[in-house]
């Protein structure tokens, strides 16, 4: 999902900063979480960890699977780059991070 949102965001002309900026307005619009950019992705308050952290789904790694997916998709069409979760809510850190690679 997050490639065709992306690939649509490049075909109506956006540059590459401003569809992802749009995209993360849309996420903070949405209460996915508190998204901040930087040189990298931080989520605060992230939906899908909470849901894990609620059902007592305990993890020792990253374990936002839909998010980083969407991520990947996302900064693949329009940066042809990737994220790489790196803290998580889940388990235990106090936001979820990605890393830009």
């Amino acid at each position: 999902m997050g490639k065709e949102v992306g690939e649509h965001l490049m075909d109506a002309g956006l540059g590459e900063d401003e569809a992802v900026k749009r995209v993360f307005y849309f996420l903070r619009h949405c209460k996915v979480g508190k998204v901040t950019a930087g040189e990298t992705i931080k989520i605060e308050d992230n939906c899908e960890s909470f849901y894990m952290k609620l059902n007592r789904i305990n993890s020792q790694e990253p374990s936002c699977f839909f998010t980083t997916g969407f991520l990947n998709g996302l900064f693949s069409a329009v940066k042809n780059q990737h994220v790489r979760e790196i803290k998580c809510i889940a388990a235990g850190d106090p936001y979820c991070e990605w890393e830009i690679i």
